[in-house]
Parts: structure tokens; C-alpha cells; sequence
């Protein structure tokens, strides 16, 4: 180390971790593997290190002239409104918290479309919406996992997506429907595979589906119910491929005068706050683990990849 006194940022460098992480790791607190526990300990050793005041200040965050190192969630989605009007982001951020506790800033940026440049990289970043091409050229700038399929070679943490889209066609055949609806998702990969796992139940059944297409807000999916409503007078059951599109077929389907499960099935996707006060079916995906594991392979990408999380179909009166 040239004869300088070896830091903890040096620590966390030579062992490929935060210093939040090697903070953790050197004061025996949680949130930390066993593995990255003795690497960094192992790694702090070999280079001498010895822990003083500058240094925890520095960990922690505490009465430095350097910025506190954090990890960014950054969220492309157009809608200026979208943090408010989407659980799902409250959700991720709660996710995210338990992971980085105290050691960690959280900074969350969303942003309409991806921006050209990127002069104060993050320790981390933790991508939304961000399309795969784009993705991929995000994590050659440094750390980086994506909540959902991005592009080959981008680390990922996602729902069972296909599953739940299997799980919501089956419930609606069960049940019935003869005259099916559907208001799927923007072009992104979980809408895709909701898309993919619901339409192969009902090629495999042989029943034809009236799709509208939507982009996962309230307003789209209000006009495109109208839509199906306008092709398929008859129709029985609607699946929308998240909760805040449900809110929409819900409001359209009551101005038609239809009544909500009598008339018309409606079937949601994530399990949100919203399907729980509007009493609607949903397929439940667990967002709150999903974004916390994310984090924890951010903080530790010796951690084997987390699998596909499990959907389950949570059915209420909506159905």
C-alpha cells in the first residue's frame, strides 16, 4: 500500500464489496454471507488493516467530506405520476430498505426515457423497466441487476411471471367463461411472459381471447375495456396484467353497467394493496423479496442468483 495506512475503501476494493458490506463484515453485523464475512476479514488481514474513527466515519457515512456510497434504483417508466399511482415501486423501495439498512444510501430516480450519459455512477444500480440492450450497457459501467429479464449477461430477480399468467387463464376456464377478455402489457419482458403463460392455457383449451393491449396504467386500460366491450358485446372475463390496469377495467365495466363477477370475471396481476381494498382476484408476486434479493446480489454478487420467485393466484369476489 506504498506506506500509506490501508482504509477500509481498500478492504472493500481487494475484496470486491461495498464498504457498507465491509463494514459489516469486519464489525460482525448482519446482512452480510459467512463467505464474504471471512473474505473480507481474510483480504484485511493480508493488507494490514486496522480499524479507526476516519474509517468507520467512512463506512457509515458520518461527519465525512465524501458522499455516502448508495445504491440506485433507477425507473424508466413515462408516467409523472407513476410513483404515486404504482404500489409496485412502493414495494421494490420497501424491499430494497431491508437489505441495505443502515450502511447504505438509497437513491431512487425515475426517468421518462434513459438518460445519454452518466457522470456520478452509484456503487450500484438496480434497474426497472430499463430495456435490455440498454440494460447491458449499464452493467459494463459497474454493478448491476435488473428486476425482471434484461439482456444476456445482466443479472436478474423475477417473479414466476409465466406461472401467474398460467394460473389466471386456468381459474377463468374453471369458472366458466366462455366470452375472455384480456388487456395485457407494454413490450417488456414480465408483461411478455404474463402474456405468454396466460394465451397458452387458452390455445391449449382451444378458446379464442379478445386482447386489447395495454401499458400498465389505469387510463389505458380504462379505454381499452371499452375497447373489448365495443368488439365482444358478450364478454364474461377480463384479465389484466397488473392491478393498476385492473382498476381501470373495473371502472369501465361499472359505467357499462356490468356487474363484477355476476357479469364479468376480473382477474389482476400482483397482489397489491389495490386487489386487497377492491376485493380483486390477483396473482400475488412477492415484490418486497423480489427487490430485496436483488440488492443483497448487489452487495454480495459471490451469492448464487436467486431463482424465479412463486406466484400464486389469490381468488376473491372479483371472480
Amino acid at each position: 500500500m506504498t506506506g500509506r495506512r490501508v482504509t477500509l475503501a481498500d478492504v472493500a476494493r481487494a475484496a470486491g464489496v461495498s464498504m457498507a458490506a465491509a463494514s459489516r463484515a469486519m464489525n460482525g453485523s448482519y446482512g452480510v454471507s459467512e463467505a464474504v464475512r471471512a473474505r473480507v476479514r481474510a483480504v484485511a488481514a493480508e493488507l494490514g488493516f486496522e480499524p479507526h474513527a476516519v474509517a468507520r466515519a467512512l463506512a457509515t457515512g458520518r461527519k465525512t467530506a465524501n458522499r455516502r456510497e448508495r445504491i440506485e434504483i433507477l425507473i424508466v417508466d413515462p408516467d409523472p405520476d407513476a410513483m404515486s399511482a404504482k404500489p409496485f415501486y412502493a414495494r421494490v423501495l420497501t424491499g430494497a430498505m431491508r437489505a441495505v439498512g443502515g450502511d447504505l444510501s438509497l437513491e431512487v430516480r425515475r426517468v421518462a426515457a434513459l438518460p445519454a450519459d452518466d457522470p456520478d455512477p452509484p456503487f450500484g444500480r438496480l434497474l426497472i423497466n430499463v430495456p435490455g440492450p440498454a440494460g447491458a450497457a449499464y452493467a459494463r459501467r459497474g454493478r448491476t441487476i435488473a428486476l425482471g429479464r434484461a439482456a444476456p449477461g445482466v443479472a436478474f430477480v423475477a417473479p414466476d411471471n409465466d406461472s401467474g399468467g398460467h394460473q389466471a387463464a386456468v381459474h377463468l376456464l374453471a369458472t366458466g367463461r366462455q366470452h375472455i377478455g384480456a388487456v395485457f402489457g407494454p413490450p417488456t419482458p414480465c408483461a411478455d411472459e404474463r402474456r405468454a403463460g396466460f394465451l397458452r392455457v387458452m390455445t391449449a383449451a382451444a378458446h379464442p381471447v379478445s386482447i386489447a393491449e395495454g401499458n400498465f396504467t389505469r387510463a389505458r386500460a380504462y379505454e381499452a375495456t371499452r375497447e373489448l366491450l365495443a368488439r365482444s358485446p358478450a364478454l364474461d372475463a377480463v384479465f389484466a396484467a397488473c392491478d393498476v390496469s385492473a382498476m381501470g377495467v373495473l371502472q369501465a365495466l361499472r359505467e357499462a353497467g356490468r356487474r363484477i363477477a355476476d357479469d364479468v370475471a376480473v382477474v389482476g396481476f400482483d397482489g397489491s394493496t389495490l386487489s386487497e381494498a377492491a376485493d380483486l382476484s390477483s396473482v400475488y408476486m412477492p415484490v418486497e423479496d423480489e427487490a430485496e434479493a436483488a440488492v443483497r446480489h448487489l452487495l454480495d454478487p459471490a451469492l448464487p442468483p436467486p431463482p424465479r420467485l412463486p406466484t400464486t393466484l389469490t381468488v376473491r369476489s372479483s371472480s
